[in-house]
């Protein structure tokens, strides 16, 4: 299923963030907060330590995590792979490096934006601030299980 908004296709899937949530303020989320976000091979996104404004949706291309500027933690490769989590705390920092490890077309979320959304309408908020939880939840735990296999 996609939604237009703003000139760029919001793709949605079955594993995907927003995924048989209210079309309306999902709108109202693409229409307020949504930009399209494209970035060559290569390219840093946001540093570990920046003030964290943005929560990234990857469309296309592939992403890596770094810690302290030389450790690889996470490579984001699938569509509708999520990061940039660190906005959505309060006085939020980003916690890793991202580099664009391919040319990638991604979705930026406005966190500020859409928490305003989310404010109006609390439910949906809920409902997607726990699916981002379960993700996280097992993006730490594929984590967890490879720091132990080593």
């Amino acid at each position: 299923m996609n939604e237009k908004s703003t000139g760029w296709e919001f793709r949605i899937t079955e594993m995907d963030l927003f995924s048989g949530l209210d079309l309306t303020v999902m709108g109202q989320i693409a229409d307020t907060a949504c930009t399209e976000a494209t970035y060559p091979e290569g390219a840093l996104i946001f540093n570990e330590g920046d003030s964290a404004d943005a929560l990234y949706i990857l469309n296309k291309g592939a992403v890596v995590l770094k810690i302290g500027g030389e450790k690889t933690v996470y490579r984001l490769t699938e569509e509708s792979d999520i990061f940039g989590w660190s906005s959505l705390v309060e006085n939020a920092r980003y916690t890793a490096t991202a580099i664009a490890a391919a040319d990638i077309h991604a979705v930026r979320i406005d966190t500020r934006k859409m928490n305003r959304v989310f404010n109006d309408n609390p439910a949906f908020g809920l409902a997607v601030y726990r699916r981002l939880s379960a993700v996280f939840n097992k993006r730490l735990s594929s984590i967890y299980h490879r720091f132990l296999s080593v």
